[in-house]
């Protein structure tokens, strides 16, 4: 799985959806450092936590 491209589409339709990471952050129920390392690829993301940011970008 590549964490590197699925974060930076989720930054992508983050900044489409006009939101910033800690409003999707509060959205997902995250951590706003957390929501940073994801779009970074600096830590995985586990399925349940795609699904909410995919919600959440809704």
């Amino acid at each position: 799985m590549d964490y590197y491209k699925i974060g930076q589409k989720i930054r992508k339709y983050r900044k489409l959806n006009g939101l910033s990471q800690e409003e999707l952050a509060e959205k997902v129920g995250i951590s706003v450092t957390h929501m940073s390392h994801i779009e970074t690829a600096n830590t995985k993301l586990s399925l349940q936590v795609l699904v909410d940011i995919s919600k959440g970008l809704t």
